[in-house]
């Protein structure tokens, strides 16, 4: 017998959910760590308690239930995402699949349906940025400077503040880590939190893998000096030196297939009557592939040492791929289902990119009415999301049944 997802349930799940930290603009504020943050975390738990799982936390906050299969030895597959928001953030960002997670479990447990192996659904903790991002499954990977605690979370105060607020001692936040091999895999459904699936009308993205990420400072150097008395052909302007960089960047992303931003313009001294001595430009780009982001970096480079420019790396993160057997697992749900999909790649980041060191792993992506996602007017439709838990689930099964073969 097939399990059969309880679409019903989920959604009302998911507008329960909704209520924990919601705003009176329609947005959610479940920031990391917050009063609100943990309330959603319990009602998880008891959601979790309520189809009895094996219920547990760990140092970083994150919660996991482990529904028990045939061959308890056996290491469990995983499914899940997160509960915290930005603030004044979406209700379907990262709570989506941790619902469907549990959704999968459900449909298992009112079937009476063990798998092979266990499944554990997890709600990871910290996933956004505002305690520096993916906090808690970096500290499950074990991929988590002890010292990150250290840094300003998103309110100026540091992410260990927040951590004993909520009642976690961030001496032992390193202790969540977890072994290679603990998990058999992971999937992890997601809102695409972009516009390709909406604007081609595609039900389902299946995700090839999670883009590498590299921001860079290129540094124009010029002369400040009086606005108003020096002439134009005498000026060395540092401003006037930097902007054809930002329409090189531009066509060096067009024609490698990446993404490249300057997301912040600095200007010294920064005076209306001054002209601007120096310029600090902050890149940044993103790509699949590993080749095309070195591409991108060797001609910025190029460009940046043709005009005097000094070039300076600020950090390198590299794309992450999906595994072959999970994406074939989803290809094969979506075709029983009848669902046309999508390949494609991750822009942003998520948890998945982090359990990746040690666990297959691979995403979904249902669509994000116009693209839009980290805002109050983020939306999924009803039917999308019962598709990608439905697709969750077949997925799931299809695992179970061939990860060891």
């Amino acid at each position: 017998m097939i399990p059969v997802l309880d679409g019903k349930r989920l959604l009302q799940d998911l507008e329960k959910l909704a209520e924990i930290g919601a705003g009176r603009g329609g947005g959610i504020d479940r920031v990391a760590y917050s009063p609100a943050d943990s309330e959603a975390r319990a009602w998880v738990e008891a959601r979790m308690h309520e189809l009895g799982l094996e219920v547990t936390a760990d140092e970083a906050g994150n919660s996991s239930g482990l529904y028990p299969g045939q061959m308890s030895h056996l290491s469990p597959i995983a499914l899940g995402s997160h509960t915290d928001t930005v603030p004044d953030g979406g209700r379907y960002d990262g709570a989506l699949g941790v619902l469907a997670g549990l959704a999968c479990v459900r449909a298992l447990r009112e079937d009476e349906v063990h798998l092979r192996r266990p499944v554990e659904v997890i709600n990871f903790a910290a996933e956004e940025a505002t305690m520096g991002g993916t906090l808690g499954s970096r500290a499950v990977a074990g991929l988590l400077n002890p010292r990150a605690v250290e840094r300003m979370a998103w309110d100026g105060r540091p992410v260990a503040d927040h951590l004993r607020e909520a009642g976690l001692d961030p001496a032992t936040i390193v202790q969540a880590r977890r072994p290679k091999g603990s998990l058999a895999a992971y999937l992890e459904l997601h809102v695409e939190q972009g516009g390709v699936l909406d604007a081609a009308d595609v039900p389902v993205g299946v995700v090839e893998g999670i883009v590498g990420i590299r921001r860079y400072t290129v540094i124009f150097q010029g002369y400040a000096n009086h606005a108003g008395t020096t002439p134009m052909q005498a000026r060395r302007d540092a401003l006037v030196m930097a902007a054809p960089f930002i329409l090189i960047v531009r066509d060096i992303a067009v024609a490698l297939g990446i993404v490249g931003t300057i997301g912040t313009l600095r200007l010294e001294p920064g005076a209306p009557n001054v002209i601007p001595g120096r310029v600090d430009l902050g890149i940044e780009i993103r790509g699949l592939s590993e080749a095309d982001l070195d591409g991108a970096e060797e001609e910025l480079t190029h460009e940046a040492q043709k005009v005097g420019a000094e070039f300076v790396v600020v950090s390198r993160k590299p794309p992450v791929q999906s595994d072959s057997r999970l994406l074939g697992a989803l290809v094969m749900a979506c075709d029983e289902l009848r669902l046309p999909y999508q390949r494609m790649p991750s822009g942003a980041g998520h948890d998945a990119m982090c359990i990746a060191s040690i666990a297959p792993q691979a995403m979904l992506f249902v669509p994000s009415r116009g693209g839009v996602s980290h805002s109050p007017d983020e939306y999924t439709d009803p039917e999308s999301c019962v598709v990608g838990a439905q697709v969750l689930l077949g997925a799931l099964l299809k695992l179970d049944a061939s990860l060891d073969a």
